[in-house]
């Protein structure tokens, strides 16, 4: 009940005029009762009043039906009494049978027209059953009985403007204003209604006279920065925008609207400002925080200090959401702090397991460093939230062969690979990996098959091809075949420096050490970071009797991560030693 509503928040008289207007009933029953009184009653009367009083004793003991039954008993004998009606009006009122309620107090009525409280049952009966038409005669009538009762002023109003009777709706609503003075609510009522019937100059006169007694009121300003943006006056919005956070510092919305429109215009500064304020207003949660951070990754602030600042500041508010660190590890990452980034994703874990794009931040970067003991425990446990993303099981199937842990890759990949539809390079994937896990347990025979499958699978994947290759040349297996594969990796990705080295160590397995040198080499050229290349830069040199340029390289490995008892031995003796792995 839009009117009813003001109503409470203006005046809070609607619903305690209905304690006094039973008040008022009581009275002027008793006044009736009284001058009743004042005549003697005959014989005849005395049934009527026994079952008229036993009637009101039910009633007010709470005995709806029986005190219905006893006044009906009353219009058995007389049929002309308003307070019996209206009696009966009250109690099938208090069982929701309102139409009932309306006949018996319209019956009421009809005997008493000049009774106001049986008007105002009738005004608030058709209200509260929605028949606004046939309620506005009543209210009217109310307020013409007493021009300065805003609770029936209000009725009127309200039941005007949903009769489609605006203009009446307003003068009534002005009438109200006369009694109570300038009131921001009763002003916003009449601005959305002027509105309506496209006044828009009376409309906005409303607003700004209620401004010169309430030049602090949010709504009002509120109200003035939506109208002004609507119609595209920017500046005055802005205007009134920048008034509403000073008046109400504590609408973060606000805040969070004048800080975009900072931003928009390159105002920086300004802007976080506004954007900080926000986070620390209540009203902003953290989906909508975690919304405006990530509309910044996509700017020149996503990498900014000030963003950093919003982010600790989300983290410092929320402590326990897993958001305020997913956001966190996305800023890091955007700063290629990966470490910190995966720290952060991290702890989200911590806070919310159910959310597939962290953990799957948290394994891609495992995977990317090599944290292969960590991947492994990670992924296990997220094959417990997420039983059927086959991404899930590769990665841990990955993990696994890289822990040598041959026969438990074999088993997750398969169950992997079961679940993969229509999606080829993911399934060459998993067939990969599968080659992977059997070269790893030394079951040649099967490894091969599986990579062949995978290579027929996805014949463009130069990937493939170079790790085929590269278990091939350890195996000293089909050397030919993993000259081919190596070859053509290198052809359609002459860049790469791992496939040089994969071709280099195909050459060393076929003591074609020259030619392997000149591979080694030119992977090392393309990226002198990677310990790998190094130590088979190491191997060759000791193989050609270079001993000194094998333990320069070699030592270079150890400085680069590579670590294990071999190349240890290598060192310690200048020699090659083979790795049987």
């Amino acid at each position: 009940m839009k009117f009813l509503t003001v109503i409470v928040l203006i005046s809070g008289v609607i619903i305690s005029s209905c304690g006094t207007r039973k008040t008022a009933q009581s009275d002027t029953s008793s006044s009736k009762k009284g001058k009743k009184q004042e005549q003697p009653h005959s014989q005849a009367e005395f049934p009527y009043i026994e079952a008229f009083h036993n009637g009101m004793r039910l009633k007010i003991k709470g005995d709806t039906d029986a005190a219905i039954e006893a006044f009906n008993k009353c219009l058995e004998i007389k049929q002309n009494d308003d307070a019996v009606y209206f009696a009966l009006g009250q109690l099938y009122s208090l069982k929701n049978q309102y139409q009932q309620a309306i006949q018996m107090v319209t019956k009421a009525y009809e005997l008493d027209p000049k009774n106001i409280w049986y008007a105002e049952e009738l005004a608030v009966l058709n209200y509260d059953t929605q028949q606004f038409e046939k309620a506005v005669p009543y209210f009217k009538k109310l307020v013409e009985h007493e021009p300065t009762n805003l609770s029936w002023l209000y009725g009127y109003g309200d039941c005007l403007l949903r009769t489609g009777k605006v203009d009446e709706s307003i003068q009534v609503l002005n009438k109200a204003e006369d009694v109570m003075g300038k009131n921001p609510s009763l002003s916003l009522e009449k601005y959305n209604l002027y509105m309506s019937l496209k006044k828009e100059k009376e409309a906005l006169a409303e607003l700004e006279s209620v401004l010169v007694e309430y030049p602090k009121e949010p709504q009002i300003i509120a109200t003035m920065v939506d109208h002004y943006f609507k119609k595209g006056d920017m500046n005055k919005g802005v205007d009134f925008l920048k008034q509403l956070v000073d008046a109400d510092p504590e609408n973060g919305r606000a805040h969070l609207a004048l800080g975009e429109i900072y931003r928009q215009k390159g105002k920086t500064a300004e802007a976080f400002n506004e954007f900080k304020a926000a986070f620390q207003c209540q009203d902003v949660d953290v989906d909508t925080k975690m919304s405006l951070l990530i509309s910044l990754q996509d700017t020149p602030l996503a990498s900014a200090k000030e963003t950093a600042e919003l982010i600790d500041l989300m983290i410092l508010l929320h402590p326990e959401d897993a958001k305020s660190y997913s956001i966190k590890g996305d800023y890091l990452m955007e700063k290629e702090d990966e470490q910190g980034a995966l720290e952060n994703y991290r702890k989200a874990l911590q806070y919310e397991k159910k959310q597939f794009p962290i953990w799957n931040q948290v394994m891609l970067l495992e995977y990317q460093s090599s944290m292969w003991e960590e991947l492994y425990t990670d992924s296990k446990e997220c094959l417990n939230y997420f039983t059927t993303m086959p991404i899930v099981y590769l990665l841990n199937g990955v993990s696994a062969v890289q822990l040598k842990k041959a026969d438990e890759a074999i088993d997750v990949l398969t169950i992997g690979k079961s679940m993969v539809v229509n999606d080829k390079k993911l399934e060459a994937e998993f067939l990969g990996q599968l080659g992977e896990a059997y070269f790893t347990a030394k079951n040649y025979k099967e490894g091969k098959q599986f990579y062949q499958d995978a290579v027929k699978l996805d014949g463009e994947s130069n990937l493939l091809k170079n790790n085929f290759a590269y278990r091939l040349a350890n195996a000293k297996t089909d050397l030919e075949l993993a000259l081919s594969l190596a070859n053509q990796a290198i052809t359609k990705s002459p860049q790469q420096p791992n496939y040089y080295d994969t071709r280099g160590w195909v050459y060393f397995k076929q003591e074609k050490y020259e030619a392997a040198l000149a591979d080694f080499l030119k992977a090392y050229e393309l990226d002198n970071q990677q310990h790998l290349i190094a130590e088979h830069l190491g191997d060759v040199y000791s193989k050609l009797n270079q001993k000194d340029k094998a333990v320069e390289f070699w030592e270079k490995a150890v400085q680069l991560g590579a670590k294990g008892t071999i190349i240890e031995k290598k060192i310690a003796t200048k020699t090659y030693h083979e790795n049987l792995d």
